[in-house]
């Protein structure tokens, strides 16, 4: 039977993921995160700087700075 493990607290991660692998059978894990939170690939290409550096100025020029400070918030002040 399918189980489903879910966690709203850094705290809860590691007992949490601990549970799910130690389940015998299919596990879905629902993790709550900032919706700001990026899934940083463990290199990073030129390519990729590119693309986030032209993301930032089109929020920045469209007035969208809210989202610029959202995201330095959750990696400048953590």
């Amino acid at each position: 039977m399918p189980v489903c493990i879910a966690w709203n607290s850094p705290a809860d991660v590691e007992p949490a993921l601990r549970a799910a692998l130690a389940h015998d059978g299919p596990v879905l894990v629902d993790a709550v995160v900032n919706r700001q939170e990026l899934a940083i690939p463990p290199k990073i290409t030129a390519e990729m700087a590119k693309g986030f550096t032209l993301y930032m100025v089109k929020a920045v020029l469209s007035g969208r700075t809210d989202e610029v400070v959202e995201l330095a918030r959750t990696y400048l002040w953590r």
